[in-house]
C-alpha cells in the first residue's frame, strides 16, 4: 500500500491565499467588470450591490496594497448602513434617524477615500504614467468611478 493511499481520510492540503498573479502590476489581480454593470446592479438592488462591491474590492486591495483599509472601518460602515436602512422603516424620532444618517455618511466618506488611496497605489504600481483618482468623482460616483479606473488600468497595463 503506498503512502498516498495510506490515509484517505486526511484533510487535503491547499494554499488558501490568492497568489499575486500580476507580478509587479497588482491591479491585474482585479476582475474586469463593466462600470455600467456596477451602475445598473446598484440601481436594481437599491444600493446593496455597491456595498458588496466596496467590501469585495477592499478585501482584494488589502491583500495587495501597502496602504490597507482598516477592517473595523469596513465592518462599522456595513453595520451603520444596515441600522440606517432599518431606521427608515421604523417609527422612531426623526432626530435619531438623522444622526445615524450623518454618522453613516461620514464613516462612508472615510471608508471610500481610504479605499481610493489603496486603489491609486495599486493602479500606479508598475505603471509608467501615474494616475490620479479625482476626489470629486470619487465623492459622487465612488463604485462606478473606481471600477472604470480599474478597467482603464487593466487595459493600459496588459
Amino acid at each position: 500500500m503506498s503512502e498516498e493511499s495510506a490515509n484517505i481520510y486526511a484533510t487535503p492540503e491547499a494554499e488558501l491565499t490568492q497568489q499575486n498573479n500580476g507580478g509587479n502590476k497588482p491591479i491585474l489581480n482585479f476582475d474586469r467588470f463593466s462600470a455600467w454593470g456596477v451602475f445598473f446592479l446598484s440601481l436594481i438592488t437599491l444600493g446593496i450591490y455597491s456595498i458588496y462591491w466596496l467590501v469585495s474590492r477592499t478585501n482584494k486591495a488589502n491583500m495587495l496594497a501597502k496602504h490597507k483599509v482598516n477592517q473595523n472601518l469596513v465592518y462599522g460602515y456595513i453595520v451603520l448602513y444596515v441600522i440606517n436602512f432599518a431606521l427608515a422603516f421604523t417609527a422612531i424620532p426623526e432626530v435619531i434617524s438623522s444622526i445615524f444618517s450623518i454618522i453613516t455618511f461620514i464613516v462612508g466618506l472615510v471608508f471610500i477615500f481610504s479605499l481610493r488611496t489603496s486603489l491609486q497605489e495599486l493602479i500606479n504600481e508598475g505603471s509608467n504614467e501615474p494616475v490620479h483618482l479625482s476626489g470629486i468623482l470619487t465623492f459622487f460616483f465612488y463604485a462606478i468611478y473606481f471600477q472604470y479606473k480599474i478597467n482603464e488600468a487593466i487595459d493600459n497595463q496588459k
